[in-house]
């Protein structure tokens, strides 16, 4: 029967990428790859593989005469795992010409606990991303599937898929602070915005927390180098550089789309991470505030107070379900809330307090292409940037009112 002890630790400090899902470890998988001392696969799911050699192993040799104590099967388990892996990802890295390995598997986050035990000596990147991002980055790629540990989180709110994805960033990203500060001398924080925006700062930082040199040329050897294809984010492939296009587009998801009993936790964990507040962020949100041809604001309160209420007379008569109350919401630096009420009596602008029958949210730039025609509503709504709550029927009226043809 073999010593537990046959099998020491490898002398290498394994790193891991810890993050929630779309928030950028497939470029940053790539980056690290690109270093000439280290190499980094596709998701390799790790945190799952020990968790069932582990098992494997205590069920089975731990169950040996010899093996007579509690802490000596944990011990065998531990060490045959890490025995596996290290063996398996040695091989790999060698093979590559490299001296050390990275996996960055986004399940691993579940698995931090066995990760921990298995590589007590590991570095961990905990790599995070401005929640709006996230959830933004999750709808825009959900029509090619969605990654199989989001499916907990759309199984509990199938009718919000920004809910259910708020509700993955949340938890995932509390799992991820909670072990920054419980291994604080093991983790580097990365923060998706600052690795974009200001990559050289960043990463030379990073490097030197890996114990490896830094060269500026590297970034620029990111998109040029070959890597190992596999799970992750298909976008990297047909990039050619680090770019920031992605970071505030979260913003284009309606306000409100995002459940009011979750905003509080959001703005909680933006406070610990660096990031506004989602107030801040959908009044700063950048875009195209002035028309192109004539350099003219679009006033809402005009458009609601007056011209709305101008057109209303010729399309009242042809939507005869249009009666309830409607809250239109437009973020933006040149956005509001307006009350819309319809009955009998025709159109009116109620009080900001008014009970409302439905909700719909769009931003300044989106509502003024809709009323200007230079956008559909369909198109719109295809593209996740209007967003309809409460009575589905009477908010598909008001959309029709506002921006439909009505024959």
């Amino acid at each position: 029967m073999e010593n537990i002890n046959d099998h020491p630790a490898s002398g290498k400090q394994p790193i891991f990428i810890l993050s929630c899902a779309r928030s950028g470890s497939t470029m940053l998988r790539c980056i690290i790859d690109t270093h000439p001392n280290l190499c980094s696969p596709s998701h390799l799911h790790l945190g799952p593989l020990c968790t069932d050699l582990y098992k494997t192993t205590y069920f089975s040799l731990g169950q040996l005469p010899n093996i007579t104590t509690e802490e000596q099967r944990e011990q065998l388990a531990i060490k045959e795992t890490r025995r596996v892996i290290t063996d398996l990802l040695d091989r790999y890295a060698r093979g590559k010409g490299k001296k050390n390995w990275c996996e960055k598997s986004t399940i691993n986050i579940e698995y931090v606990d066995i990760l921990v035990k298995v590589f007590p000596d590991a570095k961990y990147i905990c790599l995070f991303r401005n929640c709006l991002d996230v959830v933004h980055s999750c709808v825009k790629i959900s029509p090619f599937g969605y990654m199989p540990e989001l499916a907990p989180y759309i199984r509990k709110q199938p009718g919000n898929f920004v809910a259910a994805m708020i509700d993955n960033w949340l938890e995932r990203s509390n799992i991820l602070i909670a072990f920054e500060q419980a291994h604080a001398g093991q983790c580097f924080r990365v923060n998706y915005e600052s690795l974009v925006q200001q990559p050289e700062h960043v990463l030379s930082k990073l490097f030197d927390f890996l114990g490896e040199s830094w060269d500026e040329k590297l970034i620029d050897s990111v998109f040029q180098v070959p890597h190992d294809l596999g799970d992750g984010d298909p976008k990297v492939w047909f990039s050619g550089r680090i770019n920031k296009d992605s970071v505030g587009n979260g913003t284009t998801i309606p306000l409100a789309a995002i459940p009011d009993e979750l905003m509080p936790d959001i703005d909680t964990l933006h406070q610990k991470l660096g990031y506004p507040t989602l107030e801040s962020l959908y009044a700063e949100r950048p875009g195209k505030e002035k028309d192109e041809s004539t350099g003219q604001l679009l006033d809402l309160d005009d458009f609601f107070r007056n011209r709305l209420m101008q057109q209303a007379s010729v399309k009242l008569d042809k939507l005869t379900r249009l009666h309830g109350v409607c809250r239109l919401v437009v973020t933006g630096l040149k956005g509001g809330v307006w009350i819309i009420g319809s009955d009998a009596s025709g159109l009116s602008i109620k009080e900001d307090n008014e009970l409302s029958d439905c909700t719909i949210s769009t931003t300044y730039s989106v509502f003024r292409e809709l009323i200007e025609g230079r956008r559909t509503a369909v198109n719109a709504y295809e593209q996740g940037e209007i967003w309809g709550d409460g009575n589905t029927q009477l908010a598909l009226e008001f959309g029709r009112l506002l921006f439909g043809e009505v024959l």
